[in-house]
């Protein structure tokens, strides 16, 4: 899956060669879309799709009791997804941006032993790969188990809201 190479791609230049420290910071905004496997992109589309295609076949009825209702609890995992690769990008720009500011330099060393930047190795990075893929899929069967056998995880809105000597009571 993984091997070094001498002219990366500009989607694989953050794993195998330290970019230029004069690039701007829009400039590493490059793993928004496909965050380094294309595959595990792929597998996290496939997970944020798949309810909104149940929805589409079996519609209201997915829908649990005092909890939210299956659509918004699909849209709530797309939102989040976005929020975590913009925040992901968000701290590799900051990384390659202000090279003074880092706590652990990159090792360039370890990019001439066949390395990532962090130093694993390539069995290590394919270990990570399968693993990443095993946690989305526990993930995404644990965040919907959740859904339909614990009413209420996700908390629908109340139809009146409570007043606020209700909810400090409740703290």
């Amino acid at each position: 899956m993984y091997k070094p190479i001498s002219q990366p791609s500009k989607s694989e230049a953050y794993a195998w060669v330290k970019p230029d420290d004069k690039l701007q910071m829009s400039d590493h905004f490059s793993s928004l879309l496909f965050g380094g496997s294309i595959s595990n992109t792929i597998l996290e589309l496939v997970t944020l799709i798949a309810p909104l295609v149940a929805m589409f076949f079996f519609g209201d009825a997915l829908n649990v009791k005092i909890s939210m209702p299956f659509s918004e609890l699909a849209l709530y995992f797309i939102v989040c997804s976005v929020v975590r690769r913009v925040y992901n990008a968000y701290l590799e720009a900051v990384y390659f941006s202000f090279p003074s500011k880092r706590t652990q330099p990159p090792k360039e060393h370890l990019l001439k032993q066949e390395k990532d930047l962090c130093g694993r190795d390539i069995e290590q990075l394919n270990l990570l790969h399968f693993h990443d893929k095993m946690t989305m899929l526990s993930q995404f069967a644990l965040n919907f188990a959740l859904y339909f056998y614990l009413p209420g995880y996700y908390p629908a809105d109340e139809e009146q809201p409570l007043s606020f000597q209700e909810r400090f009571g409740k703290l």
